[in-house]
């Protein structure tokens, strides 16, 4: 599709729209018009966890960081010794080799072919390994590192960036977690200026005094990039969001302020951050402040896209629903495979029976429903997400999000491959493992879309369909620890160790 740009131009010189960054690098015509072509699609991807010290060989009990002892027998079965491109399924965090070759891939394929990059923090490795304990330094290291992949990777011909719009995660900052909402707080600093051709200038302020901005990435479509870091129950160094001396309750002020002008400029919004809103995650002012917001702002806010969580799932939120019905999450963001694991049967068991009681809520349009992209890290296996939306501007439509394609590498494969002439260790390659439109029939990506099928995958009468999420819920590495029981439709007693404990507790069976 092909957008005048003359009166955009027109609007950003009188400052009723902010310049994205593609902008900002040169100077924007504004006696001419210019033809850019707008593909109705952007990219999100998340958790990427750049780990320096990952070493081929070495073992997963060490983080993927250590060899083993000489003395003990080498352990050659498939997935107890690092793999060249990851180990998935395991604590350890993403070699640096998969994290240059995964945006590379990425953009040689795509940055044609969309219109800007979502980008939804945690670039830095987990502080997982007691003996090799995380520094400030080494953290702004990764952030830097990943910071200058995605700018030379999306450079455009003619030296133009696509927008790419960062947010700030909680392995991001240091000491993980905290951070402090101070004046001039050092690390904010340090982002504006690694940041400083993504944010606007006329944000530029906002994001040094907290962490957030807002960005026109195409005519008619803002992101409100957050720092949920200051709404995040984590982080024990700033107070409520009700405290009008807080951190919190100035960028809910902020984000209250976003929201009102893009109703009156009459554009549409995508809010994201890093940490999603749920009853464990968020302070329980700032939830409610997010709730409020988000239902006020409905007719504006085209999508709630977040990461942290490393499930690939949505939740849904608002003021109708009990807290006790609220889907909470996990607990926090997980350090370990394991920990992810034990806490799965309950998270799937609270999801299910969460959704289940849309159908009960008579209020919908109280309902928020946010989503939780999975990482690029190979937790599971490594992921990116191609969104689309609509690009009609002679459309009320206009902005709606309408689909998107899910992709994955299995690394368990690549890290095996060869080439079978010449011996050489193959690259991964990304595959399709679901869309929304094709796998869940969904028409498009509105709320009201998402409760019906919010419904309709928690009906006893789609067992299958249930399956399916879950399968997408984890990207595939059903194989690793549940692929018998859902999957091969193998007997019962393949069924995973904690579905048997949850079933024994509270009756309830996940996959049932």
């Amino acid at each position: 599709m092909k957008i005048d740009y003359f009166l955009w131009a027109l609007l950003l010189v009188s400052g009723s729209l902010s310049m994205p960054s593609l902008l900002q690098q040169q100077p924007f015509v504004t006696n001419q018009q210019v033809n850019v072509t707008v593909h109705g699609r952007y990219l999100h991807i998340t958790d990427i966890h750049m780990d320096k010290h990952y070493l081929k060989g070495a073992t997963i009990a060490s983080d993927c960081h250590r060899e083993p002892n000489k003395h003990k027998k080498r352990k050659k079965r498939q997935g107890l010794l690092a793999g060249y491109w990851g180990a998935p399924n395991t604590d350890c965090d993403s070699p640096p080799r998969l994290v240059y070759h995964n945006i590379e891939y990425i953009a040689n394929e795509w940055k044609n072919k969309i219109d800007f990059v979502i980008w939804t923090g945690d670039n830095a490795r987990h502080d997982g390994d007691a003996l090799i304990t995380r520094t400030k330094k080494e953290i702004i290291g990764y952030n830097q590192k990943v910071t200058r992949l995605l700018k030379k990777a999306f450079t455009l011909d003619g030296d133009r960036t696509l927008p790419i719009v960062p947010c700030i995660g909680n392995n991001d900052v240091h000491p993980h977690n905290a951070l402090r909402g101070i004046k001039h707080n050092p690390q904010l600093e340090e982002f504006s200026v690694l940041w400083q051709d993504f944010i606007p200038s006329d944000q530029m302020k906002s994001f040094k005094k907290g962490g957030y901005f807002a960005i026109d990435v195409v005519p008619g479509l803002r992101v409100l990039s957050l720092n949920t870091l200051y709404f995040f129950s984590s982080n024990d160094v700033v107070g409520s969001c009700h405290d009008p001396t807080s951190p919190g309750h100035r960028h809910i002020k902020w984000m209250r302020s976003q929201l009102k002008r893009a109703r009156r400029d009459n554009v549409k919004v995508i809010i994201i951050g890093h940490v999603p809103p749920t009853v464990k995650t968020f302070k329980d002012s700032c939830l409610d402040d997010y709730i409020r917001l988000s239902t006020k702002f409905a007719d504006v806010i085209t999508g709630h896209m977040y990461g942290h969580a490393n499930m690939d799932h949505f939740q849904i939120i608002g003021t109708t629903m009990s807290s006790s019905s609220i889907m909470s999450g996990l607990d926090q963001e997980k350090e370990s495979a394991v920990e992810i694991y034990k806490d799965a049967g309950r998270f799937i068991s609270t999801l299910k029976r969460q959704y289940r009681k849309v159908k009960k809520i008579r209020h919908t349009e109280d309902l928020v429903v946010v989503h939780v992209a999975p990482p690029m890290l190979p937790l599971f296996y490594p992921t990116f997400r191609i969104n689309e939306y609509e690009t009609n501007h002679s459309s009320s439509e206009f902005g709606n999000w309408l689909r998107y394609t899910q992709w994955y590498t299995n690394l368990t494969y690549w890290n095996e491959a060869r080439d079978p002439m010449t011996g050489k260790r193959l690259a991964p390659q990304f595959e399709i493992e679901y869309s929304t439109d094709k796998t869940y029939n969904m028409t498009d990506l509105t709320v009201k879309s998402w409760l019906d099928f919010a419904e309709r995958v928690s009906s006893k009468n789609e067992k299958q369909l249930w399956r399916t999420y879950l399968r997408n819920m984890f990207v595939q590495t059903s194989n690793q620890w549940y692929e018998q029981s859902i999957i091969d439709n193998r007997p019962s007693s393949t069924r995973p160790w904690w579905s048997w404990l949850l079933e024994l507790v509270t009756g309830i069976n996940p996959f049932a």
